[in-house]
């Protein structure tokens, strides 16, 4: 008789989990728990298989669970409010303790908070937090942190899950009402953003109308950059920098990946171009030993690339952002200053086939690609998706190759330019 996919799925998560577990023992590193002291990237970091083996459990348990619920679990655990307590959390501060208090009471909070609600709303509140193992309750009454809602406190954090709260939710509840009313649409000007924000300009012309929330988004980002299998480490280790002596980076907002870059490739010099804003705090914060080898340049990617002649040009998360109407103007914006031989190199999400990806990844993946979708009508890509989009941008283009680095979240894709 065939081993059931549940036995499978089990036996996955026991011996991947024994791996992990192994490892973490043979360098006397504590266990993962949701205690308030535990490291944060305590299983991060510790290379492709430890990585693998963690990622092989949780796609197993959430399949697993998935299975144990059932159809009508699985669709009544599909709640609509699981984020209404961090939105709470964030908006009325309830993160802050009362000074010097490693606990707190739901009552000392009320007051300390001074936010306008009662005892008994915080209560509520916190409670369905707790439920997600953010915060707990020692003792009845008591409010002590766990390492979810410690993290929470970090600026970087709470930036991401603010923009999340606050940007994306709102706006993905008026996605099916922007599909009515255009469908297929390509312009960034006609999105679920769009309709949220009562507004007709696009999301980044609508945010930077407002410091406050263009901060939260750019530290949201800063997040993103600096999360497990999104620092720029991959794309830092897997392209052999030191063949080119000019990198462009497109978009490369306050220079940080350029930094990453140059820091391990001494003889590449590079030109960050972004708005204004960006170039300004990327000059103003660039460290002194790296001011020879990095210049910061205003530039409008939709508009003609005025560094000619480069041996690279960068982008990081550009075109994701953009439906393919704009991503192809975005690079057809380069042609004019590529010389034959120069180099696209995109660090990018290249979804992989349905098939081949892990249930909880696949979740990720998805719900990336429909942000998108809600803030810009941008995309996530496919292998095929990225060589359909540089065909049509020019047959001069051929499509290299696709690096997906170990331990990265974001794949590296090469095009070259061969007139």
């Amino acid at each position: 008789m065939s081993t059931s996919r549940m036995i499978q799925l089990a036996t996955t998560i026991s011996k991947n989990a024994e791996v992990v577990d192994s490892y973490l023992n043979s360098r006397d590193l504590p266990t993962p728990s949701f205690d308030a002291e535990c490291p944060e990237r305590l299983l991060f970091g510790h290379g492709e298989e430890i990585d693998g083996a963690r990622q092989a459990v949780v796609d197993a348990t959430d399949e697993l669970q998935a299975l144990m619920l059932g159809p009508t679990g699985l669709l009544s655990s599909l709640f609509h409010n699981s984020l209404l307590s961090i939105q709470a959390i964030l908006r009325f501060n309830l993160l802050d303790f009362p000074p010097g208090k490693e606990e707190t009471t739901f009552t000392e909070l009320a007051a300390h908070a001074n936010c306008g609600l009662q005892e008994p709303e915080i209560r509520r509140l916190l409670r369905h937090a707790m439920a997600y193992r953010i915060f707990c309750e020692p003792r009845k009454g008591v409010v002590a942190h766990t390492a979810a809602s410690k993290r929470l406190s970090h600026p970087l954090m709470r930036a991401w899950l603010g923009f999340a709260t606050e940007e994306l939710w709102p706006s993905a509840t008026k996605t099916v009402e922007a599909l009515t009313a255009w469908p297929q649409a390509q312009e960034p000007g006609q999105t679920s953003f769009n309709l949220m924000r009562g507004t007709d300009s696009i999301f980044f012309e609508d945010i930077a109308k407002d410091p406050g929330r263009e901060k939260r988004y750019v530290d949201a980002m800063g997040w993103f950059n600096s999360g497990p299998g999104f620092e720029p480490n991959g794309l830092v280790d897997a392209v052999e920098w030191g063949h080119f002596t000019t990198v462009v980076d497109v978009g490369g907002n306050t220079g940080l990946v350029s930094q990453a870059i140059a820091r391990k490739h001494s003889v590449v010099k590079f030109i960050v171009q972004d708005r204004a804003d960006p170039v300004a705090e990327g000059r103003a914060r660039l460290p002194q030993d790296l001011k020879e080898r990095i210049q910061f340049a205003e530039h409008d990617f939709f508009q003609e690339q005025p560094v000619k002649d480069a041996d690279v040009y960068l982008m990081r998360w550009i075109l994701h952002d953009w439906s393919d109407k704009y991503a192809i103007k975005i690079v057809r914006a380069l042609i004019p200053a590529l010389k034959p031989g120069a180099r696209l190199i995109l660090n990018e999400f290249v979804l992989p086939p349905q098939a081949f990806v892990g249930s909880h990844t696949n979740k990720m993946l998805r719900t990336m690609d429909l942000s998108m979708l809600e803030l810009h009508n941008g995309k996530e890509r496919d292998a095929d998706d990225w060589r359909k989009l540089f065909e049509d941008c020019d047959p001069r283009f051929k499509f290299e190759e696709i690096i997906r680095p170990p331990g990265s979240k974001l794949g590296i894709i090469q095009v070259v330019w061969e007139p």
